[in-house]
């Protein structure tokens, strides 16, 4: 399998921790309109898709969605019962890392090579939660026989990752993480760019939206070896906001479209 350099190219991106159901997630429209904002006159062929997992998750949840529903009493308190249940609820199954968190994995993986077979130069953009699942569905291919050539991109079913608002420099997700050597000598290398706002919470593990400093986030994955073939850079946005806003404020950053942009026209 290879890809056709000059077929459109194909952006898929991966939410994090939502409300509601996949016909609610839309993060791929935020994302289209990013890079028409910045592409400017660039002529470029390419198309934005989504990877939706929320039904996956709401599907794991369900018994204990009901069981709090009871236990509320009252619609209101139910109805915010449900959806802090919602929230922690996605942490928690990728936490646990099991058999749901496996099977959006394998899903994600699954959209991958099917676009890959299609010819379609592939970039992933992930979210927040979203980010633990690409990094880790990358890794996967990289990791399995007939992907990732280094003397050719064509082989490759992932072209380059950004990263939003990531949790991976935490400890509680990526301490059993790394990014996979397989990738052997070569010229070509994988790109992975993570941008991050210092007062996000979730990037930082800060409750209160502390300011974070240092820039070793996604970086700390760097080896000092060339056979790894990863470059990979953080790249730290002022997206103007604070704490939870902060998190979610990185769709219509500029900084991150100008990055895109060039990560996709390179």
């Amino acid at each position: 399998m290879a890809i056709d350099p000059a077929k459109t190219r194909k952006i898929l991106v991966v939410h994090g921790v939502q409300l509601g159901a996949d016909e609610d997630q839309h993060q791929d429209r935020d994302i289209d309109q990013l890079i028409r904002n910045r592409i400017g006159g660039i002529p470029l062929a390419y198309e934005v898709e989504i990877y939706r997992y929320e039904n996956i998750n709401d599907e794991a949840q369900a018994r204990l969605r009901q069981a709090v529903g009871l236990i509320a009493g009252t619609p209101v308190h139910g109805a915010l019962a449900k959806k802090s249940i919602d929230l922690v609820g996605d942490v928690v199954i990728a936490l646990a890392d099991g058999s749901t968190a496996a099977r959006i994995r394998q899903g994600l993986r699954d959209k991958l090579v099917e676009i890959h077979k299609a010819g379609n130069p592939c970039y992933l953009v992930a979210h927040s939660l979203g980010s633990i699942y690409a990094f880790d569905v990358v890794n996967a291919l990289i990791d399995t026989k007939g992907y990732f050539k280094r003397s050719s991109r064509r082989t490759w079913p992932v072209q380059g990752l950004v990263t939003l608002g990531s949790p991976i420099g935490l400890e509680m997700f990526g301490k059993n993480r790394k990014a996979v050597t397989a990738l052997g000598g070569g010229a070509k290398w994988f790109r992975w760019v993570n941008y991050w706002d210092r007062t996000d919470p979730v990037v930082s593990g800060e409750i209160f939206g502390t300011q974070l400093n240092g820039y070793r986030i996604a970086e700390q994955y760097l080896r000092p070896d060339a056979k790894q073939g990863w470059a990979i850079h953080d790249r730290a946005v002022d997206t103007g906001k604070l704490w939870l806003m902060a998190h979610v404020a990185y769709w219509d950053n500029p900084t991150v479209g100008d990055g895109l942009v060039d990560m996709i026209t390179n």
